[in-house]
């Protein structure tokens, strides 16, 4: 098995990460398979095609794609980094501030049964979850909630407590549409 992994050394403009080479020569994994209901890991004859196919290594060089989770998303080791991070991000978004990470040990993940589960979330989702802008439409989506829960609990109210929750309702929300950036 040692010339493929050399053939897709060379092909990829990678090195293979010890662990990960050694793995793939202990499994003889020389064709893709599933080893659970959605993960396939890419086999030494499927590695080449498949990241010259998503142009893995144009859009984030040094990394390279060993499975996929049977859903678009391609499941990623970065080859330069001192540990075998397994990575995990659409491939649409082949960035590495997209990249979430799936477990910070291959050989750990692949004896834990191939996890999908993230353990941590990548920085661009993180960064945009935190964003004024998510902030400000969260905070809407709630105060359209209690408006839409307040009018489904009316009808036990007294006319006067409905009428001045809902005016202060609208009044926030007027006021968090105004604060908001206008679209062109």
């Amino acid at each position: 098995m040692d010339n493929h992994l050399q053939d897709i050394s060379t092909a990829l403009g990678i090195t293979l990460p010890g662990a990960y080479a050694r793995f793939l020569e202990t499994a003889q994994l020389r064709e893709s398979r599933l080893v659970t209901d959605l993960v396939n890991l890419y086999g030494t004859n499927d590695l080449i095609t498949r990241n010259q196919d998503y142009q893995v290594q144009k859009y984030l060089p040094g990394y390279l794609s060993i499975g996929d989770d049977s859903g678009g998303r391609g499941i990623l080791l970065n080859t330069t980094a001192t540990t075998p991070t397994l990575y995990i991000t659409g491939y649409g978004a082949l960035d590495p501030d997209c990249l979430d990470v799936l477990s910070d040990d291959f050989l750990r993940w692949a004896a834990q049964g191939y996890s999908l589960e993230i353990i941590r979330e990548a920085p661009a989702f993180i960064a945009a979850r935190n964003s004024p802008a998510a902030q400000l439409r969260n905070a809407l989506a709630q105060l359209y909630k209690a408006l839409s829960n307040l009018e489904a609990a009316k009808s036990g109210m007294d006319l006067k407590t409905y009428l001045l929750q809902k005016r202060r309702l609208q009044q926030e929300i007027q006021h968090l549409e105004a604060a908001a950036p206008k679209n062109d």
